[in-house]
């Protein structure tokens, strides 16, 4: 038998109707485009002379095997002599294909197959039974744990070796696959993060849209973001949502957006009118972040479904949050508050979140009628409101992690805000 050259194509291989090699047909096919069914031209000295070969098989026996082997070119043949061996080196990526005596003392097959099922560091290395015992009923119990093919003891080396070639086509299908899905995953991990970048930029921009106009430097929506999270874990929210929450935090006061400078910058009180009109930021937001009806969803979804359901699927709690921060965040605990005089838990969480949060920062930072406040000044404010403007566990919340949300305003404050103690 001639082992130097051998010109495969897909069909050739599939024809010969071994049952191991069903499986190199569906890695084919799942690995697409990767694995097409041209002619794969293999030098099998080259390629099968690096083929990792382990002889699980502690008795003399298996000398003639991995002779055979040997000799037909099979340079990387090891040979161990219990399982523990053996699991190492199938962990230790040291096995292309395990030649196993479940009978050999030292060795339990059922404990290899096992572990190759489970393990995925050892998953898709060939496992063949070579065994004395090869009734109907062992054969099928070693099927069902996951071995690729049985011989008989003793070995007959014309037979050993193309059920050895055939199972090595069936290991370097599957690498690829392998390489191939990791390709794919780590492609899509990239794009995935370039997308989430790329959304968390344009929240940020059309948050200081709204509320820096004229500061570029402006972090007030980045602190009050992080204010909002802070407090929100300490209130026991869940931790999977604090980021979204975060985000939603900073769109709180888009709405500006539609309200004019003369007002918005105004450095005197405003007047009775323009007070009215700077109230109307909180429906405005509203309709900035969530314009869809149930109407503007089936258009969009006519014009293209897919695109339309993977927008909503991937938008839609982000964004229904942050509309329900937009138009809330201003309610009072007491009722008092705007649009709605919403009064007590009627307000959403997050809105009573960000309002503490907003207070906090407005209190802290310079505004255009206003230096920033000293820190025992601002928080003495925030305790009046207890229980009239505020929810008292949102602010007791508040309160017991002042030093995070000190840490983190000292952090991102900006250079005319620098705090000041009440002695100042």
């Amino acid at each position: 038998m001639d082992l130097d050259k051998y010109s495969i194509l897909e069909d050739d291989v599939l024809g010969t109707g071994g049952p191991e090699l069903s499986v190199v047909s569906a890695m084919h096919r799942a690995a697409g485009s990767e694995l097409t069914s041209r002619m794969v031209d293999v030098s099998w000295r080259e390629v099968d002379s690096a083929a990792r070969i382990v002889i699980a098989d502690g008795s003399s026996s298996a000398v003639p095997m991995r002779r055979g082997l040997q000799l037909a070119g099979y340079h990387a043949v090891r040979q161990v002599h219990d399982v523990h061996e053996l699991l190492r080196e199938m962990r230790g990526g040291h096995a292309d294909l395990v030649l196993l005596d479940p009978e050999s003392p030292g060795f339990s097959g059922s404990a290899v197959l096992q572990a190759a099922g489970v393990d995925p560091e050892i998953r898709g290395i060939p496992i063949v039974i070579v065994s004395h015992d090869q009734g109907p009923e062992s054969r099928r119990e070693a099927l069902e744990l996951g071995a690729s093919d049985f011989l008989k003891k003793p070995t007959d080396v014309t037979e050993l070796l193309p059920r050895v070639r055939n199972l090595l086509v069936v290991r370097r299908y599957y690498c690829r696959e392998v390489e191939f899905e990791e390709r794919v995953e780590g492609e899509v991990q990239r794009r995935t993060r370039d997308l989430q970048e790329s959304r968390d930029r344009l929240i940020l921009c059309l948050a200081r849209a709204a509320e820096h106009r004229d500061n570029e430097t402006g972090n007030h929506v980045i602190r009050v973001g992080r204010y909002t999270s802070i407090i929100a874990r300490q209130l026991g929210y869940p931790e999977d949502d604090l980021e979204m929450l975060e985000q939603a935090a900073q769109m709180h006061d888009v709405g500006k957006i539609g309200i004019p400078d003369s007002i918005l910058f105004k450095p005197a009180t405003l007047a009775v009118d323009e007070y009215e009109l700077m109230k109307k930021h909180c429906a405005f937001g509203r309709q900035i972040i969530e314009p869809y009806t149930g109407r503007d969803w089936d258009l969009l979804k006519r014009h293209t479904h897919a695109g339309g359901n993977l927008l909503r699927s991937s938008s839609c709690t982000l964004l229904s949050m942050a509309a329900r921060i937009a138009q809330s965040h201003h309610e009072r605990w007491d009722g008092s508050g705007y649009p709605l005089g919403l009064k007590g838990e009627d307000i959403p969480l997050e809105g009573r979140i960000v309002a503490v949060a907003d207070v906090f920062d407005a209190l802290s930072s310079r505004r255009p009628y206003k230096p920033p406040f000293p820190r025992d000044q601002c928080f003495e404010i925030l305790r009046d409101g207890r229980g009239r403007q505020f929810d008292p566990a949102v602010l007791d919340a508040f309160f017991e992690c002042s030093e995070e949300i000190i840490e983190v305003q000292l952090l991102l404050m900006d250079s005319e805000d620098a705090p000041r103690e009440a002695s100042d």
